[in-house]
This record gives structure tokens, C-alpha cells and sequence, in this order.
């Protein structure tokens, strides 16, 4: 049901991104979820214009580049459709904002928006949306701290309401709001006990994600079965630490990116050591391939060892290696963890993560302390 009056929500992401990403995936969703749901809703982007101008420069002239083409000056992201209903606001800094937008709550998307909308928001109502345990991007200390904010937090997975409570933060402030999976986009056109060997794995230079485990897991594959396909997929150029037995893939999204990787690949590797979520890994087990994984909180809300997928301690390569390699030659389990895995998947939709952030929303408006 829409709200009795059209409420007002403000997202505050930390950067506007040109390319995809699950955290900003994530945002926008939910944009359009409330959107759908009758409330007004708008994004606030930080440019931080002032700390790459060379590169700001570069960005506008794309920008420019790409709105004429367009037909019209509005900056806006190419790789996701965001309801036309959400409204797009950036600012060079936010540090620098002298107001923050109207708003009836405030939401913020990662550690340093929510900070800044805590010591800046006023009398507007705050609330976090927790994508991960961000260690990565600053001193565990400001992280927790952060948490422990009274405010409520929406978050991604069981495993980080888990992680709030261990910080001390109150059951009844955490809303555990699980990703969707847009099904038109992931699913099965050919499952993966049919397809050639080939595993493929997220390349990222975030340290949480495992690179250099997921390259060694690689060396151990191609060192036993050289005729294995290892396929790495990423956002950026080629990184120089990649094998050249490993083939790469950049920049693709959506159907782009099924039909070359999740489509083909007949094992799905993962070794994050920290997932607040773990889109790759649920992508690829909705279009039919099987997931080895290192256990690493996110991946566990959709992801069983030895059911949906074979888990591994974080870090363990000799055990990832082996599990790859069993899953690629051994077709009876590889089949029951496929088929298992789309059955896992089939039960996460958008519309159902749009339900359960409404639910958070709502509680952190109607909070009466």
C-alpha cells in the first residue's frame, strides 16, 4: 500500500557511478522499489569533483558527449534503468552542502554518507543502508562506530544483522533487507551439466573480493587440467597480475554478460573473503552454473555447502582448487548442485526486496524516539 501521504526519500550515495556495480545496483533499486510504492524519491550523488578534477574533466566531456547524443543535458547512468519518477541530484562535495534536499528520511549507502547525514541532517530522520562490512574503506573503528549510530539499518544479508548484533547494535534496529534478482535478465538457457569445462570468477581490485586466491585457485586448475577454460569478468582493463592462460572480459552487463560468462561457464568461483551480498555468485547460479565459494557471510543467505553449492573456508585454496575440479568432472554432483542452485536463487526477486525495504522504511518514519 502507498503511504497515506507522498513521503519524500532521500538516498545519499558516495560517488555517481559510470559503471555497474551491485552497491549503486542496489541503491537504485530500491529507488525505483519506493518509487513503484507512491513515495517521492531522489538520489543524491557525491562528485567529489575536488579530489580528481583531471578526471572530472574527462567525466564531463564523456557526460556532454553522451547527452547530445541523447538529446537532452541530463547526467545520468547508462547501465541501469532508474524509474524516470526517482529525481537525480549531484553536488561537487557533500561536505560542502550548505542544505540537504527536503526530505521526510534520509538514507545513507555507505559508511561516509551515513556519517555525514548524522552530523548534518537536523531534524530529518536518518536511517543506514548496510551493503558490507566496510573494513576495506576505513579504520575498523569508524566502521563500527558507524553501526552503532541509533538509527535503523537496513542490511543486505542474515549474516550482517549477525555482525550488527555482535557490534551491540539493537535487534529491533536492523531490518534485514535481502537483494533481489531481476529473472528476465538471470536464468537458464542452457544448465551447466551440459557445458564445456569452463569456471569462470570476478576479477576486482577490492581487497575483500580475493583476487590473488582466486589467480592461485587458477594455477592449481590449469597446472592438472590444462584443457579446463578459466574466464575472468571485471569493469576495467586487463589487470597485469592475470594469468595468460586466463581469458578476459570487461565491461559487460545484463544479457552481455550471461551470454558470455554465467551462460557458458560450468563452475562459478568465489573467493571473497567478506560478501555482505555477492552478486556474481547468485547471477551466475540463476542462469545454471554451479558455485564453489569461500565461506564469506553474504554468499551463505542463498548458497548451502554441498546443496546448492560447495563451500569452502576463506582463504583455503588447496579445497577451493579441489572442489572446482571436482564439480567441472563429476556430472551427477555437478547436476544436483545446478539444479539445487536455480531453485535458490528462484526465490529472490526485487518486488520482495522492494516489500522488505518498505517495512524498514516505514519503521525508521513512524520511530517515535
Amino acid at each position: 500500500m502507498p503511504p497515506a501521504k507522498r513521503e519524500r526519500i532521500c538516498f545519499v550515495a558516495p560517488t555517481f557511478p559510470r559503471r555497474p556495480g551491485g552497491g549503486p545496483r542496489t541503491i537504485y533499486e530500491h529507488a525505483n522499489g519506493l518509487a513503484r510504492r507512491g513515495y517521492d524519491v531522489i538520489v543524491l550523488h557525491s562528485l567529489n569533483r575536488h579530489a580528481a578534477r583531471r578526471r572530472w574533466m574527462l567525466d564531463i566531456a564523456r557526460d556532454k558527449l553522451k547527452d547530445v547524443r541523447a538529446g537532452n543535458l541530463t547526467r545520468r547512468v547508462s547501465w541501469i534503468d532508474v524509474d524516470p519518477r526517482v529525481q537525480m541530484l549531484e553536488v561537487d562535495r557533500l561536505d560542502e552542502m550548505t542544505k540537504l534536499p527536503t526530505a521526510d528520511l534520509c538514507i545513507g549507502t555507505f559508511w561516509q554518507t551515513t556519517d555525514f547525514l548524522a552530523s548534518n541532517a537536523g531534524a530529518t530522520r536518518v536511517m543506514q543502508l548496510i551493503q558490507a562490512y566496510e573494513t576495506w574503506a576505513a579504520p575498523q573503528a569508524t566502521i563500527d562506530a558507524t553501526w552503532r549510530l541509533p538509527i535503523h539499518a537496513a542490511v543486505v544479508s542474515g549474516d550482517l544483522k549477525r555482525k550488527g548484533i555482535e557490534l551491540g547494535v539493537p535487534a529491533d534496529r536492523l531490518h534485514v533487507v535481502p537483494n533481489g534478482l531481476d529473472h528476465s535478465t538471470y536464468h537458464v538457457d542452457s544448465a551447466g551439466f551440459g557445458r564445456a569445462r569452463m569456471v569462470a570468477f570476478q576479477a576486482s581490485t577490492n581487497p575483500a573480493k580475493g583476487l590473488v586466491d582466486a589467480i592461485e585457485v587458477a594455477h592449481r586448475i590449469h597446472a592438472k587440467r590444462p584443457d579446463v577454460t578459466v574466464t575472468a569478468f571485471g569493469i576495467g582493463r586487463r589487470m597485469r597480475e592475470l594469468p595468460d592462460f586466463v581469458e578476459y572480459v570487461s565491461g559487460l552487463t545484463g544479457r552481455a554478460l550471461v551470454e558470455r560468462v554465467y551462460g557458458r561457464a560450468a563452475v562459478m568461483l568465489c573467493t571473497s573473503h567478506s560478501e555482505g551480498w555477492g552478486f556474481p555468485s547468485i547471477e551466475a547460479m540463476a542462469c545454471g552454473a554451479a558455485l564453489v565459494s569461500a565461506r564469506n557471510g553474504g554468499v551463505e543467505d542463498f548458497a548451502t555447502d554441498g546443496e546448492s553449492a560447495l563451500l569452502c573456508k576463506a582463504g583455503d585454496i588447496d579445497a577451493l582448487a579441489a572442489s572446482v575440479l571436482t564439480l567441472l568432472f563429476d556430472d551427477a554432483l555437478r547436476t544436483s548442485i545446478v539444479e539445487e542452485g536455480i531453485r535458490s536463487a528462484a526465490r529472490f526477486s526485487w518486488e520482495l526486496s522492494a516489500d522488505a525495504m518498505e517495512h524498514a522504511v516505514r519503521t525508521a518514519l513512524e520511530d517515535g524516539s
